[in-house]
Order: structure tokens, then C-alpha cells, then sequence
């Protein structure tokens, strides 16, 4: 029996000092299945785990300090604050951003950094240059303008604009072409089927459409020539053969 009383006792104490915190021989894995376990302190602040223990311990200044949850909060809060900048009211706030991050600047297309205005400022060389001379000084000038054989009249004016297409946009207009007399025209339609010519100037004029007055002269047995003015036209590229000043009377 005494045998049995010393081992018992033997595997009491150590039962025991596995249980003790202060113990070298605590078993934390023992505790804390144990319903034997004695808490040193009863009144111990819980915490998530020793991570968070020791920064606060070390926010206090050392495990030596006594713990007060309250210093800890205001010494959070002064660092916290003194790390925010004061900003004026007056100055707003910047973002700071990556260099990849950075907006990207936008490069506008060819087709928009060039136009007719800023071609004319660079200059033009050639017979496009002599176009750009006759427009500054304000020089009159004879567009000849064909058809689909041969050519069909010409357009006298002042030129306002142009560019490399030979696009011209003229003021001051005198349109002067020439066509086959009507008597004179080959008609292939059916006789019965023509119907008379009807006057819309009335129509047009309710619409808020003017058509220039012409004059016609006979050239010939077979041709009229028919003259008309228009404050400005716009003559497209395709259509031009030559472009040359406006002759004077004398040289008519």
C-alpha cells in the first residue's frame, strides 16, 4: 500500500506541475483540457494572442509597465496624429500615382492636326504656289472647267480658298459656258411622249430658292453661249483644266 500511496502521490505532483504556469514542467496542451487548472490571475485581460499582447506591452514601453488598455488607446491616437498632415483649406489635396499609372496624353490624329488653314500658312510650292500668290493679292482668275469630252466653259472669280486637290472655293463669280442650240439638239425621245416645259419659279420662290438670272447670245447656227453670276461656287478638283489670270479687255 505505501508503495502504491508514494507512486500516487508521485503522479499527483506531477499532474500538478504540468498545470502550473510558473512550472518548467507546464504542459499548455494538458491545461487546456483540464478542468484542474488554477488561473494564477483571475481577473487577466483576455487577448487574441501573444502577437498582440507584446505590441501592446511594447506600446506601453515593456512588459514592465503595468497594462492599462485606456494608455494604449491615447498613445495609439497621438502617433496617428502625427503622422496626418496638415492640409490648408485653400490647397486641395494630390493623388499620387504610379508612373504606369500616370494619364496617358492624348496625340491627336494626323487627319486633325491638318487642315486647309494651316497648309496655306506653311506654304505651297509650284503651280500651287502661284494659286496661293493670285489669292493674297485678291488676283481675278479663269477656271476652265470640261465635261465628259472636251472641255465646257470657264468660271471667272476671285479665289478664296484652295488645296492640293485643287478644290477651289471662288467669290464673285461669272459662269460662262457654252451648249448646242435646243432647235439644234439631237432628241431620241418618242415625240408623243414630251411634255412641255412648265414654269417653278413661283415654287421656288416660296421655298426661298433665287436662281441667278442668265444671259444668252447665240454663237453660230448651232450654239448659245450662256452667261450667269453667282456671289460664290465651289468648284471640285476633278472638274478643272486650267487656271490662269483674268485677261484684260485689251488682251481679248
Amino acid at each position: 500500500m505505501s508503495d502504491s500511496d508514494s507512486h500516487r502521490s508521485s503522479s499527483d505532483s506531477d499532474s500538478s506541475s504540468e498545470l502550473n504556469v510558473g512550472s518548467s514542467r507546464f504542459n499548455p496542451l494538458k491545461a487546456l483540457y483540464s478542468s484542474k487548472l488554477k488561473v494564477p490571475v483571475t481577473n487577466a485581460r483576455l487577448h487574441d494572442n501573444v502577437n498582440t499582447l507584446e505590441a501592446k506591452q511594447n506600446t506601453l514601453g515593456g512588459f514592465t509597465e503595468p497594462y492599462d488598455e485606456q494608455r494604449v488607446k491615447q498613445i495609439r491616437a497621438s502617433i496617428n496624429t502625427s503622422k496626418l498632415k496638415e492640409v490648408p483649406k485653400d490647397v486641395k489635396p494630390l493623388r499620387r500615382f504610379l508612373p504606369e499609372q500616370e494619364p496617358v496624353r492624348r496625340v491627336k490624329p494626323m487627319r486633325h492636326r491638318n487642315n486647309v488653314f494651316l497648309r496655306l500658312e506653311k506654304g505651297f510650292e509650284g503651280p500651287l504656289g502661284q494659286l496661293q500668290d493670285w489669292m493674297q493679292q485678291g488676283t481675278r482668275v479663269r477656271v476652265y472647267i470640261r465635261k465628259q469630252k472636251g472641255v465646257r466653259g470657264h468660271v471667272s472669280g476671285v479665289l478664296m480658298l484652295f488645296d492640293k486637290h485643287w478644290n477651289l472655293a471662288v467669290r464673285d463669280v461669272c459662269e460662262t459656258w457654252r451648249r448646242r442650240s435646243y432647235r439644234h439638239t439631237e432628241n431620241r425621245l418618242d415625240p408623243d411622249g414630251i411634255v412641255a416645259p412648265q414654269d417653278c419659279s413661283d415654287r421656288l420662290r416660296k421655298l426661298g430658292i433665287v436662281l441667278p438670272a442668265t444671259q444668252v447670245r447665240r454663237d453660230g447656227k448651232k450654239n448659245v453661249i450662256i452667261t450667269r453670276r453667282v456671289p460664290k461656287l465651289l468648284i471640285r478638283g476633278e472638274q478643272v483644266v486650267l487656271v490662269t489670270p483674268e485677261p484684260t479687255p485689251s488682251t481679248t
